[in-house]
């Protein structure tokens, strides 16, 4: 096993031990109070998902050279899992939040 490998295997379990259970939890509507009181229900699951993407980004551009795939076969794949993954977590993220602060700011009346 090369040094390349047992990167690639360490990334891979530090992010599934440090990121997977905190998306998870996320994603199921699990938060500490102090999370709860600034988020409503559907950001605190947008921030689920936008750790799993996170997440497989992560751990696809570490498995691909694992399982022996060429970088040139891959490479749109890669791309796709890299930066491009990143950035839609974060706008995702990003989009939901900006959207329940409008929200908020206009709430609608309820009648009396």
């Amino acid at each position: 096993m090369t040094a390349a490998h047992t990167f690639a295997w360490a990334w891979s379990l530090g992010w599934t031990l440090l990121v997977l259970p905190p998306a998870l939890a996320l994603l199921r509507g699990w938060a500490p109070a102090r999370v709860r009181r600034r988020a409503t229900p559907r950001m605190v699951r947008m921030r689920g998902v936008g750790g799993l993407i996170l997440w497989a980004s992560a751990v696809t551009s570490a498995v691909l050279p694992l399982v022996g795939a060429r970088t040139d076969a891959w490479y749109p794949v890669r791309t796709l899992a890299g930066p491009v993954a990143v950035i839609a977590a974060i706008a995702l993220v990003a989009v939901t939040d900006v959207a329940e602060r409008r929200r908020r700011r206009n709430a609608v009346p309820t009648s009396q």
